[in-house]
């Protein structure tokens, strides 16, 4: 089975979440995963030693976080060397995937990564976490869109299912990609 290193941004939550279960899907398919949130990598992180990645990012204000750009950029050329994916969470993804689909491929051409497979889930309305200024906007946001305004608590618009279904097909691509000999690091 395939090494895979999964790196995620997460603003208020839900991508770590998103990026946990895929990892957690990963692993049981047998795969040995190692997660990382993208602003707290490890000194001793070796890309080389992987055979597969996911990268996840969350969506807010119009971009991808810009620390998960920038690991991007700079490891674009061992990235598009290995079967790779990136998952963006954004609320546009279930209410205008046209929207979402641009946000990707606007971090795509910015950093010259071409990955195996992109996915766009829904993420998550996290009234509870904004200040009053944001919630103000997300919730005339939302009240544009037909979605919940009740700011008392938080809004969870991702389906699990798909990001299951989601991981277990990458599972399958990961496993069938053939390993590359490379020494692991200790």
């Amino acid at each position: 089975m395939a090494r895979v290193l999964v790196v995620y941004g997460s603003t208020y939550g839900q991508t770590a979440r998103v990026a946990h279960r895929i990892a957690a899907v990963l692993s049981s398919a047998g795969h040995m995963v190692n997660i990382h949130k993208a602003d707290h990598l490890p000194d001793a992180l070796w890309l080389a030693t992987y055979d597969g990645f996911v990268v996840a990012a969350s969506v807010l204000m119009g971009h991808h976080q810009a620390y998960v750009r920038d690991f991007v950029r700079r490891n674009a050329t061992l990235l598009n060397e290995a079967p790779s994916a990136f998952v963006s969470v954004c609320g546009a993804a279930g209410s205008d995937p046209p929207q979402a689909q641009a946000y990707i491929d606007a971090l795509l051409r910015e950093t010259g990564w071409h990955p195996t497979v992109t996915h766009s889930f829904a993420g998550a309305v996290a009234y509870t976490r904004y200040g009053w200024w944001f919630r103000w906007y997300l919730k005339m946001i939302s009240r544009r869109k037909g979605l919940p305004t009740d700011t008392s608590r938080d809004w969870n618009f991702t389906e699990w299912d798909a990001v299951d279904r989601f991981a277990e097909e990458l599972a399958v691509t990961l496993a069938l990609a053939p390993a590359k000999d490379r020494v692991h690091a200790s």
